[in-house]
């Protein structure tokens, strides 16, 4: 395990101790069963992160340029696929499904997280030189 993914691992652990939980204090939204909302959100935002990052650190890792643009067309691709069924399962199989929540803090979950996962990713980038960018 590199520095990066200790820090990703770590940065992803804090946040989601910290992020659904002032979320759920501030309890900003009014709907039935809005907890499950904030942690199926944030739930799913692991989802699409956690894997998409190792993944993405592994190629970058590689020096393979093919390899690493493999691997971040398919993850988008993936996470798009990932979400989208998510989201429409959640909607349709969840009874009064709170959709607000969910979407929000998914939101808030994926942005949080990708920037970890892109800072942390492409730290580990070596650069021409052979040194780390």
């Amino acid at each position: 395990m590199t520095p990066h993914d200790r820090v990703f691992t770590w940065g992803t652990v804090i946040a989601t101790a910290v992020v659904p939980t002032l979320i759920l204090l501030g309890a900003p939204f009014d709907e039935p069963r809005f907890v499950m909302g904030i942690l199926c959100g944030w739930g799913l935002a692991l989802l699409a992160i956690v894997p998409s990052y190792i993944l993405l650190s592994r190629s970058i890792r590689s020096g393979d340029n093919a390899q690493f643009f493999q691997v971040w067309g398919g993850g988008t691709l993936g996470r798009l696929f990932l979400v989208l069924v998510a989201v429409v399962l959640f909607a349709t199989l969840v009874d009064q499904a709170p959709i607000m929540s969910f979407l929000l803090t998914f939101f808030l979950g994926y942005m949080l997280l990708t920037g970890l996962e892109i800072t942390m990713a492409l730290g580990g980038k070596k650069s021409p030189n052979g040194r780390h960018a």
